[in-house]
């Protein structure tokens, strides 16, 4: 059995989803919450990669088709939403940085 998540319409939600697994559960004291934290990031990486295989795809079929400026745009916002994607797994796969360094302001 399969399950399908078109990462263009509905990756925003999905991985925000992922990221809130993995934040709530990483550092429980209790096994089976942080095999459920190890579970999100490991599917969070597997939709990272999918989504490069595809934004990949998407530069080549632009830069091999009329690379009209909607190709650019379209392929400019996806790796936007690429890189904000990878900060995101990196801050949740930081080790939990102090309350203080993460508040706002001096």
């Amino acid at each position: 059995m399969e399950f399908l998540i078109n990462l263009r319409q509905e990756g925003e939600s999905l991985f925000d989803l992922l990221k809130a697994a993995i934040r709530q559960w990483q550092n429980s004291p209790w096994q089976h919450e942080r095999e459920r934290a190890a579970y999100a990031m490991l599917l969070y990486q597997r939709c990272l990669a999918a989504y490069t295989g595809y934004l990949e795809e998407a530069k080549a079929r632009a830069e091999g088709g009329y690379n009209t400026e909607v190709d650019r745009r379209l392929v400019r916002e996806m790796e936007e939403k690429l890189a904000y994607w990878q900060r995101k797994l990196e801050e949740v796969s930081a080790p939990e940085a102090p309350l203080r360094s993460r508040l706002p302001g001096p």
